[in-house]
């Protein structure tokens, strides 16, 4: 009989060993038990398969998803028996060939015992005559689609399902017709319909801004409210400019940002007052290159000369920034020595350290010009070639022959345009423009192509973007029009003054071109006209 010297804690049976806390039947059990280790699959400590490595309950898995098995005498899940339950009672419809669950009483499944209606007979199409089968309104599907009955439907369906339907509703559908195609239109007035049902302002000035987002409804809205007079236009110019700012501002080394952010925020104030008293303000690239000579000279302050302060800035500093950016010197030097002069006021520097210095420059033109021979090429080009595009051809021949600028073709419009005596206006010159027989071959195929567009759109330069509105081409389109032949429209203008300048009063040609003595000045300087030199 074993003596008890402690009781065993596990069972409470006795312990005859002193040396140990557990019976002999517990100690046995305990030196001879299975090495439990954590499955891979549900975490419990279990002895794992060795031909698996997990347990024996995670080593059942469903044949078909791989789904563990609770059951031994399974080999699906819960899921897939019955599925395969389910699919027993299933055979193939004899009508619709479908795998389901037929009807005792028709030997077909659900679906083909109750087939509905007949479709209606094949009849003419009002539109188009084709027998067929019509699709509503008594059209086919083709004519239905691009009917433009739609819209108007659509649009009093609309009205008739909002509370409180807005007063331009109706006018903003007559819009659509004719600018968009009836399926794109009926989309719009659908998720416009989302915009004014889902608790969004119903005013016009904040509609713009709830859809600005889906940008092509925000574009047809903007358009159609700003020309009936119900909004104002956004002033997405603004932003970008203050955007394009912001990253300028942002690019600066942050000891030097705030008096660059101070500078910025008075450079914006000084172009609204000049809005305001009437006079000429700052254009935004004005501001932005100020900010941009300011962002580079900061950035050179502390990689090249180790300066974290503007007080520290001395002439020595500007001399050397501008001597690495010889060819914006005259740019770069006008923004420092604006910013300089905030800075004095602003106690940010003790002395102006570009009071001394210079930037002399000429002002006669340096551009670059087209020779003869590349001219006449661009010419046969534009005037003989019916594969280049339309835009192209009028663009190239308008800056060549004519010397319009970008912004001159940008806004022209077919108010701009006498048809009777083959002249049109560009931009403030003072008189229209009488226009040769291939620039006005090359305006009405411009004006064919926008035809073929179907856009209502009074501009003679459009894109898919600008078809549908009454805004004009962007002034980059305008300038990447010509990026066949490798050149822009500024390059074709500046040849055709300098070879007028240099033939023909320049006078004469500031007043035909609406340009200031000045400016026609420049393209003079250093030209020599050797048939008025005297004979040696």
């Amino acid at each position: 009989m074993t003596r008890r010297i402690r009781d065993c804690r596990r069972c409470g049976r006795a312990v005859g060993k002193p040396d140990r806390d557990l019976c002999a039947r517990c100690h046995w059990a305990a030196s001879h038990a299975p090495v439990t280790h954590p499955c891979p699959r549900c975490g419990v400590d279990r002895v794992l398969q060795p031909d698996t490595g997990r347990c024996v309950r995670c080593s059942r898995t469903c044949r078909q998803c791989q789904a563990p098995v609770l059951f031994v005498d399974r080999d699906l899940c819960k899921e897939c028996l019955r599925r395969q339950r389910r699919d027993a009672d299933r055979a193939d419809c004899p009508r619709c060939s479908k795998r389901r669950i037929l009807r005792p009483a028709t030997g077909l499944c659900g679906s083909c015992s109750h087939p509905g209606r007949p479709p209606n007979p094949d009849a003419a199409c009002v539109d188009c005559g084709r027998v067929t089968r019509l699709t509503g309104a008594g059209r086919c599907r083709s004519c239905w689609e691009r009917s433009r009955h739609r819209i108007t439907v659509r649009a009093a369906n609309l009205a008739e399902a909002l509370d409180d339907p807005p007063s331009w509703l109706g006018g903003f559908a007559a819009y659509l017709v004719g600018r968009h195609h009836p399926s794109r239109a009926c989309a719009m007035l659908t998720r416009l319909g989302k915009h004014l049902t889902d608790e969004h302002p119903t005013h016009p000035q904040a509609l713009l801004g709830a859809v600005a987002a889906d940008v092509p409804l925000a574009r047809a809205l903007e358009d159609f409210l700003t020309a009936s007079k119900l909004a104002l236009p956004p002033d997405r110019e603004e932003r970008r400019a203050a955007a394009r700012r912001q990253s300028r501002i942002d690019a600066v080394p942050a000891p030097l940002r705030p008096a660059v952010t101070g500078f910025a925020e008075h450079l914006v104030a000084g172009r609204d007052r000049a809005r305001r008293a009437g006079t000429r303000p700052r254009g935004h690239t004005t501001l932005e290159a100020r900010l941009t000579a300011v962002r580079d000279f900061a950035q050179f302050l502390t990689a090249r000369r180790c300066k974290t302060d503007w007080a520290t800035a001395d002439v020595g500093d500007i001399e050397a920034f501008l001597h690495a950016h010889p060819g914006r010197r005259a740019s770069y030097l006008t923004g420092l020595r604006q910013f300089c002069r905030y800075a004095l006021r602003r106690r940010l520097l003790l002395i102006d350290p570009t009071a001394g210095v210079q930037a002399p420059q000429t002002m006669a033109f340096r551009g670059p010009t087209l020779p003869i021979d590349r001219q006449r090429e661009l010419f046969r080009r534009w005037s003989t070639d019916p594969e280049v595009h339309p835009h192209e051809a009028f663009v190239g021949l308008a800056a060549l022959l004519h010397g319009a600028t970008t912004q001159e073709l940008q806004h022209l419009t077919d108010d701009d345009i006498d048809h009777e005596q083959h002249r049109i206006r560009l931009g403030r010159r003072p008189q229209p423009t009488p226009l040769d027989p291939w620039t006005w071959t090359a305006l009405q195929r411009c004006l064919q192509h926008r035809k073929n567009l179907g856009s209502n759109n009074a501009h003679v330069l459009i894109t898919m973007q600008t078809k549908a509105t009454r805004a004009p081409a962007s002034d980059s389109y305008v300038k990447q029009t010509l990026r066949e032949v490798g050149i822009q429209p500024r390059i074709l203008r500046s040849t055709r003054l300098v070879d007028l300048v240099g033939t023909v009063d320049a006078k004469l040609v500031a007043a035909a071109y609406g340009m200031t003595n000045e400016a026609v000045i420049a393209y003079l300087s250093d030209h020599v006209d050797f048939a008025r030199l005297p004979n040696p």
